[in-house]
């Protein structure tokens, strides 16, 4: 009985480590509480705490450079009392009005960015922007992929949800900047902008996969079992150097082993229904599991 018990706690230790490594950190938020409603940071990692959002127009240290003022008053996309950020006056402001926010990345990867936009009402605001991004000492902005906005007066058109940050952004200890830069001179009923014009943002968020544990991630994903669930016969495929093979029931049985001969595809066969858990272990003494399902 100890002895199934301690493989079940193992197998199910793996598991868990590896739904683990998909999870995201939040590296960095702004969502606004009525509580603090600021320019600074809501939620972070330590690095981060001290970062915050700034409303532009031009780049910092340009002669034409003007930082706006955002009020902190206005309910936000949850209503009252959760708040935004709200500024006026993107008028004329193509490639060069924006909200900007500034983070770190130390120790992480798969970056993700989210963020809600929205166009004012009876001061109705620019309809469309892009997310950019650049590195610190860099002037050059460029476009993400998925980060172009078309707003308008709710808090859904202009939201993106999971943009991808590219490989260039992961893991630096140096800042990433993000901007939301007005892209068109008009509002989001198709006219004009005018000064007038109100833009909203809230519910900001970056996140990211921690690094640690992504070597594990990596074997896992080399590691397959398929089809899953099965009607009886199923493929193990491995390009992670396996040197054992084993199947457990679910009463800790173990009902399959391999050790010798393992190529990178092994067809299996005969086994009743139930779940089952796939064992490999590697030649560098790692042990990765899946799960199996038998119909």
């Amino acid at each position: 009985m100890r002895k199934i018990f301690t493989i079940f706690l193992s197998i199910f230790l793996l598991l868990s480590t590896a739904n683990n490594l998909f999870a995201q950190d939040t590296l960095v938020a702004w969502t606004f509480p009525s509580t603090s409603a600021d320019s600074l940071a809501d939620k972070s990692i330590p690095i981060n705490s001290t970062s915050y959002i700034s409303c532009q127009y031009g780049t910092i240290g340009a002669p034409s450079y003007v930082k706006k003022p955002i009020d902190y008053t206005t309910n936000g996309s949850l209503g009252s009392p959760d708040k935004c950020g709200k500024a006026i006056g993107w008028d004329n402001g193509i490639d060069s009005t924006s909200w900007m926010i500034f983070f770190k990345t130390t120790g992480y990867t798969n970056l993700k960015v989210y963020s809600k936009i929205q166009g004012g009402g009876s001061n109705p605001g620019p309809r469309d922007y892009t997310v950019q991004w650049k590195q610190a000492g860099s002037s050059t902005w460029t476009d993400l992929t998925g980060g172009t906005i078309v707003c308008g007066n709710n808090w859904t058109a202009g939201a993106i949800s999971g943009v991808s940050l590219p490989l260039a952004c992961e893991n630096q200890s140096d800042s990433i900047y993000l901007r939301w830069v007005v892209k068109s001179n008009f509002d989001i009923n198709g006219a004009t902008l005018l000064s007038t014009g109100i833009s909203k943002i809230d519910d900001i968020m970056v996140t990211g996969t921690n690094i640690t544990g992504l070597e594990n991630n990596k074997m896992l994903s080399s590691f397959l079992v398929y089809p899953n669930p099965s009607l009886g016969s199923f493929f193990i495929e491995n390009n992670c150097d396996a040197e054992k093979i084993e199947i457990y029931n679910m009463l800790g049985t173990r009902v399959y082993e391999k050790i010798k001969g393992i190529e990178k595809r092994t067809e299996i066969a005969g086994f009743e229904s139930g779940v089952y858990f796939v064992q490999i272990k590697t030649k560098t003494n790692r042990v990765l599991t899946k799960k199996l399902i038998i119909q």
